[in-house]
């Protein structure tokens, strides 16, 4: 077997080292180097670093670095390429690498880790054999993670279906879309991937590498909250607005005095008068498509669909971000 890996930084290429304000150890980027990744014997392997980072410190600019470094590897005659990225935008990187490598041409694999490599409770060497056994089963080409979970078990994601992992967890779970809420396309036992549902449909733009006009829209993403009050927010420097939603596909939207900036509907006007989109997400493809099977929506959801804002609809809140910011979500240029 023949891959290749592009090293980014994150938890399994990171080191202990001592804060520089004098706090005591802190986890930072280990030098290129220091974190050798163990990878068996037999399996021939080729390595580059285009960003060694934290992920919490990724950003459009070394986004569009790492699409560029993978475009230009020579990736003819390998099985699969493994790329290494921190937890803490795993899902968002995966959503990205979704829709850019699309259609894919090899098994993209991202691999991150819990611990640091010297911590024997790291998770990084199960994460970084259950990608290579995946590859090793000819999995179809795609994008994914594998992650081993609190749970003992080890999954295997789609990219596109990837959720980031909730605050103070480590753990990670698909969406819903496609198989049962939470459920992975695999688990990895004793090497050998045992399927737990069908994989997802194709990202939502096939041959965008060809397409890609290298631009980065900046998207002003909210989550919706109790005390929300949509005029705190400038949108002179935003090309789009990702709105998130409740569970039961709402928000605040009401026409009322006094409190009225504090509704959706506020929002978008605002964002109408600025002309750039306002869209919604996660969404139900029924409920897009006007459908009402398993119940009415609720009225704030018709008031928001009146008011021309625009679901994306069959996506994570992730990926419906990662799209808006590659301008392939509706009404954005």
């Amino acid at each position: 077997m023949d891959i290749h890996i592009v090293r980014t930084g994150g938890t399994i290429g990171a080191a202990r080292t001592n804060d520089p304000r004098g706090r005591g150890p802190a986890l930072a980027p280990a030098k290129p180097g220091a974190a050798p990744l163990a990878v068996p014997a037999g399996i021939r392997v080729s390595e580059s670093r285009p960003m060694n980072i934290l992920s919490e410190n990724m950003t459009l600019t070394r986004w569009r670095e790492l699409l560029s470094h993978i475009g230009d590897l020579a990736l003819d005659g390998k099985d699969g390429l493994i790329v290494t990225h921190g937890t803490d935008t795993l899902a968002h990187t995966a959503c990205l690498l979704s829709l850019a490598l699309s259609p894919p041409k090899l098994p993209v694999m991202l691999v991150s880790a819990n611990r640091p490599p010297e911590d024997p409770a790291s998770n990084g060497g199960k994460n970084l054999a259950a990608a290579l056994a995946a590859i090793e089963e000819n999995i179809p080409p795609g994008v994914y993670a594998t992650y081993a979970n609190s749970d003992g078990r080890t999954y295997l994601h789609a990219g596109a279906e990837l959720l980031q992992c909730p605050c103070g967890s480590e753990d990670f779970f698909s969406v819903f879309y496609g198989g049962a809420a939470g459920d992975p396309l695999a688990e990895i036992v004793d090497g050998k991937l045992r399927c737990r549902k069908a994989r997802p449909a194709p990202p939502p733009a096939r041959g965008f590498a060809e397409a890609f006009d290298g631009r980065f829209r900046r998207v002003l993403a909210i989550r919706p909250y109790v005390g929300l009050h949509y005029d705190d927010y400038a949108l002179d420097k935003a090309d789009a607005v990702l709105h998130g939603l409740y569970h039961s596909h709402t928000a605040a939207a009401f026409e009322e005095e006094g409190d009225g900036s504090a509704s959706i509907l506020y929002l978008a006007k605002r964002c109408a008068r600025a002309g750039i989109p306002l869209c919604v997400a996660p969404f139900p493809p029924a409920l897009a498509r006007g459908e009402r099977e398993g119940g009415v929506p609720y009225e704030t959801t018709a008031r928001m669909l009146d008011a021309g804002i625009v679901p994306i609809s069959g996506v994570t809140f992730e990926m419906a971000l990662a799209m808006l910011t590659l301008g392939l979500a509706p009404g954005i240029g």
